[in-house]
């Protein structure tokens, strides 16, 4: 997954940020569309070079939500915002996006389960 597109292609960080749902399938992210999506920046540090620095994700469904991080590459404090560790400096480094990616699955993964259990919570009460 090539994740420094997301800092490196303006017109791409703007997708991501206006229609996520697709712009993230791109970087191999799917997302079902029984859920709702958005994406909210922030800065890392006020000195960042990009503006944002840090994409969160939030993606609700059924009730619960799920959210998990992109940043940037060039920004050791996003990634320690989002990682509580400098994951990467370079921004062609893979480590970031194959991190972002596992992040991505297991927030999905764990949102699928949330759904499951308030679908059977709600069964057993009707």
């Amino acid at each position: 997954m090539a994740i420094s597109r997301v800092w490196t292609d303006a017109a791409f960080r703007k997708r991501v940020v206006e229609a996520p749902r697709p712009a993230l399938a791109e970087l191999g992210i799917a997302i079902g569309a029984d859920a709702a999506v958005r994406v909210v920046g922030s800065k890392g540090a006020p000195g960042d070079v990009d503006d944002p620095s840090l994409i969160q994700v939030v993606v609700e469904q059924g009730g619960g939500y799920a959210y998990f991080f992109i940043p940037s590459p060039r920004s050791p404090c996003a990634q320690q915002a989002a990682y509580g560790i400098i994951v990467a400096r370079d921004t062609d480094d893979p480590a970031l996006g194959r991190r972002v990616l596992r992040d991505a699955e297991r927030a999905l993964a764990g949102l699928a389960a949330q759904c499951e259990v308030l679908a059977a919570e709600a069964e057993a009460v009707a």
